[in-house]
């Protein structure tokens, strides 16, 4: 069950931060908006891979209290990747805003 967390955790956050990357280098968003999205999506993703674990679990004819940690670790690890990406967005704003006021 440990390696199914971590490959589920490793594909959302590889298709979300490729899509953010990408998204910023075509100017279609900006990276703390970008942070903003991927952070409203982590507890979504959370609840949504929590209750196929669950379901799994109990299946297997388990309590399925592993899989309701899972499920809160996984939401954490996006919702924390969402908050540096904000972070690092507006650092950047700031920065290109106070270059364009000094020119």
């Amino acid at each position: 069950m440990d390696a199914l967390i971590y490959t589920v955790l490793l594909l959302i956050l590889l298709i979300l931060n490729a899509s953010a990357i990408y998204m910023y280098k075509n100017d279609k968003l900006d990276l703390w908006l970008s942070g903003i999205i991927i952070g409203i999506l982590g507890p979504v993703f959370a609840f949504l891979i929590g209750a196929i674990f669950v379901k799994y679990e109990h299946s297997q004819g388990a309590t399925a209290e592993g899989a309701q940690i899972a499920a809160a670790f996984i939401g954490l690890i996006i919702v924390a990747n969402g908050i540096i990406y904000f972070i690092v967005g507006i650092t950047l704003k700031l920065i290109g805003f106070l270059k364009y006021k000094r020119a």
